[in-house]
């Protein structure tokens, strides 16, 4: 029989464990709330330099504390006001007649990008992205100057960038490369990238809604994130203006390489 004694010392040391969990779990939601304003900073600088980006750096980064799932929830949000506010500063150097197709065929493949996120691992598709960005990396250093146009090859790119961009999120390779052979000037690459990168957020985050893959945590990590947000964009857009065409093909080769080790990387060891 337990004295009154006994249960009063038992009752204090459940409240003070308690205590305990509840601190220590605000504490760590505390710090990764920070950490994930910070990544959200970084990676909104890298995709104003780059145009692209946001996601390759910010989902890989955000699933080490939220879990894939519920980064790319995360990030979808995020990417879409990124490019949202990207399309309407370089409105004027959008070309219409190459992102209308693109966005089309990156929207009829997003519908297998959320199959494939319910069949497929994740570990399994980062490295299938990791090893075709390293590849056609390399492709485009040994074919410098005599990429071609090809309709039905940039639409296949565009068709694999909505099929990432539900499945693992991270949609920006696929499209780099649909536009290589278009030569476009760096705000026009980056401009029409924007433009394709809008329509399909709009898309992501439509079918992610309907399968119920917003939680209450997604708003308030949105929130938190909004002030690093705003301050990557100023900083990548100063030092993107700062950079000429020549350096900003070595940003975009050297992004794409980065990403691809990362995600082999990465899937390597999830």
């Amino acid at each position: 029989m337990v004295r009154c004694e006994d249960r009063a010392t038992f009752r204090f040391g459940c409240t003070a464990d308690s205590k305990r969990s509840t601190a220590s779990t605000l504490s760590h939601s505390v710090i990764d709330a920070v950490s994930i304003a910070l990544i959200v900073g970084v990676a909104a600088a890298i995709y104003m330099v780059a145009g692209f980006g946001f996601a390759l750096f910010a989902v890989p980064a955000t699933s080490f504390l939220l879990g894939v799932t519920h980064a790319v929830a995360l990030i979808s949000v995020l990417g879409l006001l990124t490019t949202v506010r990207q399309v309407i500063v370089l409105r004027p150097h959008i070309d219409r007649a190459v992102a209308t197709p693109l966005s089309l065929w990156a929207v009829i493949g997003m519908p297998f990008g959320l199959y494939l996120s319910a069949v497929a691992s994740d570990a399994a598709l980062r490295i299938a992205l990791g090893t075709s960005t390293l590849l056609a990396v390399l492709v485009m250093f040994v074919r410098r100057g005599s990429v071609t146009n090809n309709v039905w090859r940039d639409g296949f790119f565009a068709w694999v960038s909505g099929v990432l961009n539900t499945s693992i999120g991270t949609n920006g390779p696929p499209l780099v490369f649909a536009l290589e052979g278009r030569r476009l000037r760096p705000d026009g690459f980056r401009g029409t990238l924007a433009a394709v990168f809008a329509v399909s957020g709009l898309a992501t985050c439509a079918l992610l809604a309907l399968d119920h893959r917003y939680e209450n945590s997604t708003l308030v990590y949105v929130a938190v994130s909004l002030p690093t947000w705003f301050l990557g964009t100023i900083a990548g857009r100063r030092l993107a203006n700062a950079i000429n065409e020549q350096q900003f093909a070595v940003v975009v080769r050297v992004l794409l390489v980065v990403t691809g080790v990362a995600m082999l990387i990465s899937g390597a060891t999830s």
